[in-house]
This record gives C-alpha cells, sequence and structure tokens, in this order.
C-alpha cells in the first residue's frame, strides 16, 4: 500500500503556521487601515459635552462649522485647509 498518495497534502504543523500567519496578517492589516493615516478626516459632530471649542482636543480635526468658524477667527487654521 501507498502512503504517499497526498503529497500535496498539508501537514497538520504546517497548517497552524499558515492559518498564525494569515491571522497576523489580518490584524495587521485592520491596524493599517484603523491607524495607518497619519490624517484624520474632518469630524462633521460636535465632540465637547459643552460645545466649546476652545477646549475641545479635537479642534484640530474637526470639521464642524462651528469650528471651522472659530479656527478662522482665532488663527488655528491649518496651512494646507
Amino acid at each position: 500500500m501507498n502512503t504517499n498518495t497526498h503529497q500535496n497534502a498539508m501537514t497538520r504543523r504546517e497548517f497552524i503556521r499558515w492559518s498564525t500567519r494569515l491571522m497576523l496578517l489580518g490584524g495587521l492589516f485592520a491596524l493599517v487601515s484603523r491607524h495607518g493615516s497619519s490624517r484624520r478626516k474632518t469630524q462633521d459632530v460636535c465632540t465637547d459635552p459643552k460645545g466649546y471649542c476652545r477646549t475641545c482636543a479635537a479642534l484640530k480635526y474637526c470639521g464642524h462649522p462651528t469650528a471651522r468658524s472659530f479656527k478662522a477667527a482665532t488663527g488655528h487654521e491649518e496651512a494646507d485647509s
């Protein structure tokens, strides 16, 4: 009886190795797609509970009309906007 009929079959160790690589690659892809961009997209929803742009942590990236007006009035406007 010939035991080498499935020469292209994957061993258990190879299967675990490739599964681990695939999972790591998927996790890396998720990380890069979530945090890969150095610029954040502008937000149109105010995140500050009181609505004050001066104390808001997201002022730099905020695209809300009130925040844009505040940045233009105070000189906080970004160079590329």
